[in-house]
């Protein structure tokens, strides 16, 4: 597909592969972007190999190289949609993986054509940044705190979200990472007064997860997870077997004494699953992750112990249980157990918190939390765009 300044190539080819999985770390040396980290590739093979992502049973995916008239790469897309979603009232699809030079026109192509195939499909409407595969992973695009992220949180130049509204894509979800201090104040204190109504009610038990009975805590999480994120933008239905396979991925840098789970009358209602805060040391990997830096990354973690941030990944309350104090439970559960084994954290960093778990939110706020980065996701609607372009006096 020829344009005038532009060559946009479908990824198809074992260089444009290798290529689409390259440039991040081309734009951020480039621009002497320190707060960078690779994502570790073996995870971004593995979202577009149709034998490892669950996704190619559920829908579809494409990916674009932008290309300037010398052929040197200036930008990439990927899109995606979920058969199920054609069947919504607005059939929505997804993109992700975006990168850009400070580029307007540019940019502007990327985003046509990943919404031309998606409108090619039935789609009307599109959302991102979202990484459909591992929970929430690697979702939204960063507007505040321009540092260095947590373990399975993007980063981004500043300038993406410029590049997203100037298109015509407006701001429908914000969610933050908040960084909470564990240390003994009066928050955690009020928090734990809070949760005593719950240990002296024995329909309600707070457990540190067992890897040992990982099977039954992965239909736990997958329950709790359908019933507080479907139908969240960029998430997926969470099957037991899908739960499984992403809890065992979290093995080399699991710890149990700083996961709970929650249930009522033996029901699974609430589970937050945080881990030590790995990524300066994936920064020091630069996307690999073969035999040396699986045994770097096991020392690091288990020998060494040289980690005082927790990184809470995932977190999930049945809704009906959503804001009646079930978090502060959570929470105080969670801060016995690192007080038992005598763990030395000295902070957690919260994330995917936002007005859409206003009890997740009112419990950051209330243990001290501070917002440490902020994202956004963000919805194009077809039909705006066509009537924008259609309607007199406005330019295309």
């Amino acid at each position: 597909m020829e344009l005038i300044m532009y060559h946009l190539a479908e990824v198809k080819t074992r260089k444009q592969k290798k290529e689409f999985l390259r440039l991040p770390a081309f734009l951020y040396r480039l621009e002497e972007d320190k707060n960078w980290i690779s994502p570790l590739y073996s995870d971004m093979k593995r979202f577009f190999d149709p034998d490892k992502n669950p996704l190619f049973e559920e829908g579809e995916m494409n990916r674009w190289l932008l290309y300037d008239v010398n052929k040197h790469l200036l930008g990439r897309i990927a899109a995606f949609y979920l058969i199920s979603s054609l069947r919504e009232k607005v059939p929505t699809g997804y993109f992700g993986f975006f990168e850009c030079t400070d580029d307007k026109e540019g940019s502007g192509h990327l985003f046509d054509v990943a919404r031309n195939w998606l409108v090619s499909k039935g789609i009307k409407a599109m959302q991102g940044p979202v990484f459909l595969s591992k929970p929430g992973i690697f979702s939204g695009s960063l507007i505040r705190g321009f540092y260095a992220p947590v373990y399975g949180m993007p980063y981004n130049f500043p300038y993406y979200n410029d590049l997203f509204l100037d298109y015509g894509f407006k701001e429908i979800q914000s969610q933050n990472t908040y960084r909470i201090s564990l240390d003994n104040s009066p928050y955690w204190k009020f928090v734990g007064k809070k949760a005593v109504k719950f240990y002296h009610d024995l329909r309600y038990r707070f457990e540190a997860f067992e890897p040992e009975e990982i099977e039954q805590y992965a239909d736990d999480f997958a329950f709790i997870y359908n019933k507080m994120w479907l139908g969240f933008p960029g998430m997926i239905p969470m099957t037991k077997t899908l739960a499984e396979k992403w809890l065992k991925s979290l093995r080399p840098v699991l710890n149990k004494r700083t996961i709970v789970f929650g249930y009522f009358e033996d029901k699974p209602i609430a589970f937050l699953i945080t881990i030590p805060d790995i990524h300066h040391i994936l920064k020091k990997f630069s996307g690999k992750y073969n035999l040396f830096y699986r045994l770097y990354l096991w020392l690091v973690v288990r020998i060494l112990k040289d980690i005082s941030t927790l990184s809470g990944i995932s977190y999930g309350i049945v809704p009906e249980y959503a804001g009646e104090n079930v978090e502060a439970a959570l929470f105080d559960s969670f801060k016995e157990l690192l007080k038992l084994n005598k763990l030395k954290f000295n902070e957690l960093k919260l994330s995917r918190v936002g007005d859409f778990a206003p009890g997740m939110k009112k419990i950051a706020e209330q243990l001290g939390g501070e917002i440490y980065h902020q994202y956004i996701i963000y919805q194009l609607l077809f039909d705006e765009v066509e009537k924008e372009k259609t309607e007199p006096g406005i330019s295309s």
